[in-house]
């Protein structure tokens, strides 16, 4: 039995700025640049970008979004992949999910309640997209997201995720133990 306060070979990373907070495996560097990118993920702009590693390996992007939307894939992207649209409801106090160009199998995908059941081990809620690779947007506020994806060169992109964590946040010891043994685990994989 682990102990509660085995990291598995991950070190934790707090981003003072933006106030959250993630693991990564240890023998990788963490490269912290500022950006001002508007087309990216319509709705905000990219105001950060914290690569993982290697340029093809997981990065997270801190999306700021006045209006409480995000859209997964930039206008004109690549076909095939349709775009999702979060955005939060202020009058049903909850996340909706949109599909500007319809939903990845075909149908129209009318404006819905968001999925909500996955959480970090900080209790956000982990919103799915069907962009390229992998890729998991993480609101850290209503105006705020935090999202995860890499260049197709990552193996441990989802378990990266799933320790994101608003900073100073009381985590489970439990829960941060096994999603840094599944990372390290979904690390070496690779």
């Amino acid at each position: 039995m682990a102990l509660s306060g085995e990291t598995y070979g991950m070190r934790q990373y707090t981003d003072t700025k933006y106030g959250f907070s993630f693991w990564y495996p240890s023998a990788l560097h963490i490269t912290v640049s500022s950006a001002r990118d508007v087309k990216s993920f319509p709705g905000g702009v990219v105001v950060e970008t914290l690569q993982v590693g290697e340029p093809d390996g997981p990065a997270m992007h801190v999306v700021n979004s006045p209006k409480s939307t995000i859209t997964d894939e930039p206008d004109g992207h690549a076909a095939p992949i349709a775009q999702t649209r979060y955005f939060y409801d202020p009058s049903a106090r909850q996340w909706m999910v949109a599909y500007p160009e319809g939903k990845p199998d075909g149908t129209s995908g009318a404006t819905a309640p968001a999925d909500i059941s996955k959480k970090t081990i900080g209790g956000l809620p982990m919103l799915p997209s069907d962009a390229r690779f992998d890729t998991t947007i993480i609101p850290l506020s209503t105006t705020r997201f935090i999202v995860v994806q890499d260049g197709g060169g990552s193996a441990f992109t989802n378990e990266l995720a799933q320790t994101i964590a608003p900073a100073g946040a009381s985590v489970d010891p439990s829960a941060r133990s096994a999603a840094l043994q599944a990372e390290a685990a979904a690390y070496k994989k690779q």
